[in-house]
């Protein structure tokens, strides 16, 4: 199959503003600067019956296992947010939420590509944001970065509260939205009204998501530890120190199993409760991006460009592939292959052998997975292109 290059179309300025034009416009970037600024190019759907509630749409840090894509997929729309894209999108059925550098959230039609409102914080978004239900939750970074829940409707703020510098992405529960920052600060909100239900510190820079299991939520900090926070109070139930730091969420598989990739090479599969180690790989270099788990199978991308398969139930029957592709971002594995992003902007499906059967061309870098939901492929570029294949 053949890859299908992206050309990238830039619209030509149309006829000079008139003078009355750009007072208004000049007022109008006056307002924003005052005032926390929601442009509104429409407005959005009242609520989405499909959330998105962690890092890259599910705990397996994978497309769900029913999801299939076109062996050949197509172009459907592309946008260009003429601003960078900080972390993964979320989707719902009807909307994509982006996170952009210069404090802005956009939220997309998913059918068109079409913004349909922007909303400027008060300071740099740290990741991507997280949707569920009639709102839309994204942080801020700097010491006195912020928590947001805001409405999908308009984008205008719901409620917020302190959380510090968050640089890694939020998770949420069923009632409650974990924030952690690079100050080690863990934080524990309700989703629906802000009230911030406990705090706690933990040692190391936190730069990973949360982890949301069964009776507690996992963090892993730069101080190459894990810690299970109790759920109801936040105190630190364990702690486990790792062979290398922790730089992207760990998998969960099953509510019982977590995976989780260092940077010195090693692939560990631990009891989410005990934090016992139920098996260990070596990989050989250090892990990039998420461990994706989808099929009894744990896939792993290497800093060497090796693409890692693990049999949960038999890791010494794990085998490897060199894809050729210098990754900043995780795997994502679908039925028929594994998508894989380069920081060069090409997006590839590969097969077992790491032979390529698709691929596509996005303004580089790409340092985030390719998310699939629905049978829609969606790439982002951090240059704040925005593609949609099916």
């Amino acid at each position: 199959m053949h890859g299908h290059a992206l050309t990238n179309v830039r619209g030509k300025l149309g006829d000079p503003m008139t003078r009355k034009h750009k007072v208004v416009r000049m007022l109008a970037a006056g307002l924003c600067l005052v005032n926390a600024c929601v442009s509104v190019a429409r407005v959005g759907p009242p609520s989405q019956d499909h959330a998105w509630r962690v890092y890259l749409g599910s705990a397996l840090r994978a497309p769900v296992a029913w999801e299939s894509v076109s062996a050949d997929p197509q172009p459907v729309w592309r946008a260009d947010l003429g601003r960078g894209i900080v972390g993964g999108p979320a989707l719902a059925e009807d909307v994509v939420a982006i996170s952009q550098i210069d404090r802005q959230v956009a939220l997309l039609d998913r059918a068109t590509g079409e913004v349909i409102w922007r909303r400027r914080l008060t300071n740099n978004v740290g990741a991507g944001p997280l949707l569920a239900d009639d709102r839309v939750f994204v942080a801020t970074q700097t010491g006195n970065g912020r928590a947001y829940a805001l409405r999908l409707t308009n984008g205008k703020s719901i409620w917020s509260g302190q959380a510090g510098d968050v640089v890694a992405p939020l998770a949420l529960g069923e009632t409650e939205v974990y924030a952690a920052s690079a100050e080690g600060l863990v934080t524990q909100f309700s989703a629906h009204a802000g009230t911030r239900l406990w705090r706690t510190r933990v040692s190391g820079a936190v730069r990973t998501a949360p982890v949301p299991v069964p009776g507690g939520v996992v963090i892993a900090t730069a101080a190459d530890s894990i810690f299970l926070l109790d759920r109801s109070s936040g105190a630190v139930r364990g702690r486990r120190a790792m062979r290398g730091t922790v730089l992207a969420a760990p998998a969960l598989f099953a509510d019982s199993l977590l995976l989780v990739g260092t940077t010195g090479g090693r692939l560990e599969a631990l009891d989410a409760r005990t934090f016992e180690v139920r098996w260990g790989l070596e990989l050989g270099s250090g892990v990039v991006g998420s461990v994706a788990v989808r099929e009894r199978s744990a896939y792993a991308l290497t800093v060497r460009g090796l693409l890692w398969t693990v049999p949960l139930d038999a890791p010494q029957s794990a085998r490897r592939v060199a894809i050729g592709v210098v990754a900043r971002a995780g795997p994502a594995p679908v039925a028929g292959g594994v998508f894989v992003s380069g920081v060069n902007g090409e997006v590839a499906l590969v097969d077992e052998m790491g032979m390529r059967k698709w691929s596509a061309r996005l303004e580089p870098p790409v340092v985030e997975p390719v998310i699939v939901d629905g049978r829609m492929v969606l790439a982002v570029s951090q240059r704040g292109e925005v593609v949609a294949f099916r």
